[in-house]
C-alpha cells in the first residue's frame, strides 16, 4: 500500500469552502495530468506551488486536482475522494483527477508508476463500474500529461504493467581547468592540455608530463592563435584549446 499525505500531514490551507461531491453515478473516468513544468519545484514544495497558483491566480476553491504523485512515488490529498475536481473541463463533474507533480515528457520514475498502479486500483474500488484511465490529452485540447507519461496511460490501459526503464544518465562533460601548464608541470592538467592539442591535430603522448615535445606543440599553437608564444599555458590559451 502505498502512503497518501493528507491535505493537513503535507500543509494544505485547505478548500476555502465546502468542496462538491461527486454523483457517483454519473462517474465514469480517471483523468492523468503532469506538471508541464521543466525543471519545477519538486516534492511538497510542488504540490504547494499548484495551491497558491489554484487559488490565488486562478481564484479557485482549492487545488485543482483529486491526488497529485512526486516523483518520489509520494501520493498527496489533493481535493480528495469523491468530489467534482477543476482539472479536466468537462469532465470535472465525472471524473477523479490524478497529477504527477514532475515533467510527463521525461522518464517516470519507478516509484511514481507503482504509485499511479495502486492509485488507479484504490480509486477503482469505490465506483461500481470500470473507470476508464485517459490522459488529459484524450478529454481536451492540450499535451497534457507528457509524451511519456501518456504512453505508460495508454500501457496501463492495455494491461501493460511492466515499469519503464530508467533514463540514462546524461553525459558528463568534461572537467574543464585553467591551471598553469610550464616546462616540466605534471599531472592531470597537463594530460588535460595535452589532450586538448591533441584535438587541434597535434599527436602528443598523453602521459601528463610537459617535456620538450609537449612545450614545443604549445608553442606551436600558440603561434597559430596569434597568442604571446610564451611556453605558458595560462587562461588566454586555456580559453583557445577548449574554442571549437
Amino acid at each position: 500500500m502505498s502512503k497518501i499525505l493528507t491535505r493537513r500531514e503535507w500543509g494544505s490551507r485547505g478548500p476555502k469552502s465546502r468542496l462538491t461531491p461527486l454523483n457517483k453515478k454519473r462517474v465514469v473516468g480517471i483523468a492523468v495530468h503532469h506538471s508541464g513544468v521543466k525543471n519545477g519545484p519538486k516534492g511538497v514544495t510542488a504540490v504547494k506551488a499548484f495551491e497558491r497558483h489554484h487559488m490565488d491566480a486562478n481564484g479557485w476553491n482549492a487545488i485543482a486536482y483529486n491526488w497529485l504523485i512526486d516523483e518520489q512515488g509520494v501520493i498527496y490529498e489533493g481535493r480528495g475522494a469523491g468530489v467534482i475536481s477543476a482539472a479536466t473541463r468537462p469532465y470535472n463533474s465525472r471524473t477523479e483527477s490524478i497529477c504527477y507533480t514532475g515533467d510527463g515528457d521525461k522518464a517516470i520514475p519507478a516509484k511514481t508508476q507503482k504509485s499511479l498502479t495502486w492509485l488507479i486500483a484504490d480509486i477503482q474500488k469505490r465506483y461500481s463500474v470500470k473507470l476508464w484511465v485517459k490522459g488529459h490529452r484524450e478529454l481536451a485540447s492540450t499535451s497534457c500529461p507528457g509524451n511519456v507519461l501518456f504512453d505508460w496511460v495508454q500501457n496501463h490501459r492495455n494491461g501493460i504493467t511492466k515499469v519503464q526503464p530508467k533514463a540514462k544518465p546524461a553525459a558528463k562533460k568534461p572537467a574543464k581547468t585553467t591551471r598553469l601548464v610550464k616546462q616540466g608541470s605534471r599531472g592531470a592538467h597537463v594530460k588535460m592540455m595535452q589532450t586538448q592539442l591533441n584535438k587541434k591535430g597535434f599527436k602528443l603522448s598523453v602521459d601528463g608530463i610537459a617535456g620538450p615535445q609537449t612545450i614545443g606543440a604549445l608553442k606551436k599553437f600558440q603561434k597559430s592563435k596569434g597568442l604571446v608564444v610564451d611556453a605558458l599555458c595560462g587562461k588566454q590559451t586555456w580559453s583557445k584549446l577548449y574554442a571549437n
